[in-house]
């Protein structure tokens, strides 16, 4: 279904037209991140939101099997099979803002780590409200698009216990922006080195 969707997207992109392989892949990604609103309505937010983790070099646990990191996207259970997520590892995914529409109406997602995301602009983390209200743990790393402006979102992610930010060459002032999330964040412990 999916190498369906990859031929007749780069198809219709190279048709007649001359594309530079960089390209190429920005539009790659951008349909990996895009949501299927058919799709969603066939399978539900958890499962939609699992496959547009995978598809983009991620890996995601569920409720159900909490202690089992999922990287293979042809390892999901079938679409009928209903998953709540518990966490998504982003490291060295293709996911961006666009995509992170994907987290709307998922319950459970009570973790996130966001490192090396290359293509994770600074006003996508507007997307982690969508999960504002379960999100226990945050790893924001080495996203080198993500800065201080970007990081100010964080103080509406009340429920966090654990924040862990570093390798963040685009933020000026990480401090400052401590300083200016922190007294939203309570019970929040933020760590700035690879301690947690």
């Amino acid at each position: 279904m999916i190498s369906l969707k990859v031929t007749n997207i780069l198809q219709g992109l190279l048709q007649g037209q001359n594309i530079k392989s960089r390209q190429l892949w920005a539009y790659v990604a951008i349909a990996f991140n895009k949501v299927d609103h058919d799709r969603l309505k066939l399978v539900g937010p958890d499962r939609m939101c699992a496959e547009w983790v995978l598809k983009n070099g991620g890996a995601v646990s569920f409720v159900q099997a909490p202690g089992r990191l999922l990287q293979d996207y042809n390892a999901l259970p079938t679409p009928s099979t209903r998953v709540q997520i518990k966490e998504i590892d982003a490291t060295d995914s293709s996911i961006m803002k666009l995509g992170m529409e994907h987290l709307k109406s998922c319950k459970h997602i009570d973790r996130v780590i966001l490192n090396r995301c290359k293509h994770l602009e600074s006003d996508g983390l507007t997307g982690l409200t969508h999960i504002k209200d379960t999100l226990k743990h945050l790893q924001i790393s080495s996203c080198y698009n993500i800065d201080d402006q970007g990081l100010l979102v964080l103080k509406e992610l009340t429920q966090l216990k654990s924040l862990l930010m570093f390798d963040l060459t685009a933020v000026n002032d990480l401090e400052k922006v401590i300083e200016e999330i922190k007294p939203h964040l309570k019970e929040c412990t933020i760590s700035t080195k690879e301690s947690i």
